[in-house]
């Protein structure tokens, strides 16, 4: 198995980080103290924007325009507008306790904890388009790169690269040892994953092992 080392590492802006996006500039992740949203700059960490948020989320994904957030413990997905901090829309999740999502063409996806699939949804009407199994216990970040979808597991602490759709493990890589990985983005050339035990967002690397 190859593996991921750190590349860069920044202070989260809150506590416990548990999931993670980029929309094109800057990432966006959870303080679950202070229940708030911070889009964060990727060089230095500063806090672009904040807002407070509904308690219990557990994944973002960001749709172009729009900031989604996952809520493990009752099964609704949630679409923010991130100027207003409003509640623009929701949707039942696929599964019982979602946690990392992904936009992928008008799609979510979502990697669920309760039952370790990995969905693809309707992001219109909450349909699942379709799932696969996780190559992992505690399914728990997901990014899509613009060709292959990749998901990071908490217990194994490996990142799986997948064929898109089929779900098929194409790659995988070993975590750098002492991190707990939760969310999962994919910003430009590099995967960032947050890890909530740390308090800390990490860009990675892939090497040999």
């Amino acid at each position: 198995m190859m593996k991921a080392k750190l590349a860069a590492s920044l202070q989260s802006p809150g506590s416990g980080p548990n999931g993670l996006t980029y929309d094109g500039k800057y990432l966006w992740c959870i303080d679950n103290r202070e229940q708030r949203l911070c889009q964060v700059n990727p060089t230095d960490g500063a806090v672009i924007n904040s807002f407070v948020c509904v308690p219990g989320i557990a994944g973002l994904a960001w749709d172009g325009e729009y900031l989604w957030t996952s809520l493990a413990g009752e099964q609704k997905l949630h679409q923010y507008d991130v100027n207003t901090g409003q509640i623009l829309r929701t949707l039942k999740a696929p599964g019982p306790a979602s946690h990392g999502i992904e936009w992928e063409d008008g799609h979510l996806w979502s990697a669920d904890v309760g039952d370790d699939k990995i969905y693809k949804i309707n992001a219109e009407n909450g349909e699942v388009v379709h799932s696969f199994d996780s190559p992992g216990t505690r399914p728990h970040g997901v990014a899509w790169d613009g060709k292959n979808l990749w998901s990071v597991d908490t217990e194994y602490k490996v990142i799986y690269k997948h064929a898109l759709n089929r779900g098929d493990v194409l790659e995988s890589y070993e975590c750098p040892e002492g991190t707990e990985p939760h969310g999962l983005a994919w910003a430009g050339e590099n995967l960032w994953y947050d890890d909530s035990s740390k308090n800390a967002l990490f860009k990675i690397e892939f090497v040999e092992s």
